[in-house]
């Protein structure tokens, strides 16, 4: 995900040809699930203790890593001549750097409770930070400032009124799908799949639809990255079977003075409210490559959602939607489907670059049936603005970043239902 953003390309401009000593090789997280915000898991194996405690701690530094950038503007600053210093300063320069400070210290606060709900979530400790002496590693999910940063973005893109507007063309597209798929009186008797969920916007959707009579028996939320799990886990911290919430204010846009018109714009601040988890959803830190079912369900519905341009191999990611949503005596399942809603924007490691006629013949030589083919740019008039959707961009910057997308739903040609 960090790979769509604007806090990405500046990271690039950055590190230059270090930045591929960054790139993340998956390991096989063990599964950890719950369906109840309030429900600890004490017996965390190594590698997702490891990843959720490099996680808070990064959550925990963030404000200190944020202000070493603001101070190094600073020195930055020193280096102009005294009449030069002057200039800027009597347009307000200095003053709109310390009002960076004050923005940082502000989500600062709002990260510590994100942080102190995940300790207590998990049953860890400030003691335990001591595994992590012998585990550090760039190569870990959540290692990074820039990952904290990039994660404020995706509570306004999923969490907020601001954040609608590139969420919306998405959902509208899974939800059409689904009930063309799905009829509400069989949803109880379907399991939805997300992997890759982030933040968890589209699962939450998923697992809410319908009446109370017409939910799917199971929604299966699935990160890889502990930074996005808790930080999804956060959004469900409102006390169980009420309906107290929380509110929080974060300042998403202070991490760079590139491309504003205005301080307005760069202080802009998003506000978004905890809630309580639905009782059918299920959040999962694990790799998708290795999550499997426990319970059988008649039908599998695999939503992925600007997912698969994260794979190193393509055909893995596929392997394991394959697993899970054959039709079989042995699983249970009769009907498998797949809805998909992304760009192509592949990654510096990826084994295999696919085009979206590519990906198509791929599937269907893996024996899925596409009944139906969505490429938004050729089509604008269905779904975004001229088929364009934006990722965790500020409308109000100069910069913005759009994608066209690849949305399609495909059948296994072995379902029931034909």
């Amino acid at each position: 995900m960090i790979s769509r953003s604007n806090v990405f390309q500046t990271l690039v401009q950055r590190l230059g040809p270090s930045f591929s000593k960054l790139i993340t090789k998956f390991t096989n997280f063990p599964a950890m699930s719950s369906n109840s915000s309030t429900s600890a898991n004490n017996t965390l194996k190594d590698s997702s203790k490891l990843e959720l405690l490099t996680a808070l701690r990064s959550l925990e530094s963030y404000a200190i890593n944020t202000k070493k950038t603001n101070d190094r503007r600073r020195k930055l600053f020193k280096l102009m001549t005294w009449r030069q210093q002057k200039l800027c300063e009597d347009v307000g320069y200095l003053q709109k750097l310390k009002r960076i400070d004050v923005s940082v210290q502000m989500n600062q606060f709002f990260l510590k409770a994100v942080s102190k709900h995940s300790f207590e979530t998990f049953g860890l400790s400030f003691q335990d930070y001591h595994l992590l002496k012998d585990h550090d590693s760039p190569t870990q999910t959540s290692s990074s400032n820039y990952r904290v940063i990039e994660s404020l973005g995706h509570f306004t893109r999923d969490w907020t009124a601001e954040g609608e507007v590139e969420i919306k063309p998405v959902w509208d597209y899974v939800r059409t799908q689904v009930d063309k798929l799905v009829k509400p009186q069989d949803r109880a008797k379907t399991c939805v799949v997300v992997p890759g969920s982030g933040l968890g916007r589209i699962a939450h959707e998923l697992a809410s639809y319908g009446s109370e009579t017409e939910r799917f028996g199971a929604v299966h939320a699935i990160e890889y990255s502990g930074l996005m799990h808790i930080c999804n886990r956060f959004m469900y911290s409102s006390p169980e079977n009420s309906s107290q919430s929380k509110n929080y204010e974060i300042y998403p846009y202070v991490h760079s003075c590139s491309n504003f018109y205005d301080s307005q714009s760069q202080f802009k601040s998003s506000h978004f409210s905890t809630m309580n988890q639905p009782k059918n959803l299920h959040l999962n830190h694990e790799d998708f490559r290795y999550f499997s079912l426990q319970n059988n369900y008649e039908n599998i519905v695999v939503v992925s959602v600007f997912f698969m341009d994260t794979a190193e191999n393509l055909v893995d990611y596929m392997d394991a939607i394959q697993s899970l949503t054959v039709p079989s005596k042995k699983n249970g399942v009769k009907n498998g489907y797949w809805i998909n809603v992304g760009p192509l924007k592949y990654g510096s490691a990826a084994q295999v670059e696919l085009n979206a006629d590519e990906f198509a013949l791929l599937r269907k030589g893996m024996g899925w049936k596409d009944v139906d083919n969505v490429k938004t740019v050729q089509e604008p008039n269905k779904y975004g603005e001229n088929g364009l959707v934006g990722y965790i961009t500020h409308r109000e910057s100069m910069w913005q970043g759009y994608y066209g997308l690849n949305m399609y739903t495909s059948v296994r040609s072995e379902n029931t239902c034909k």
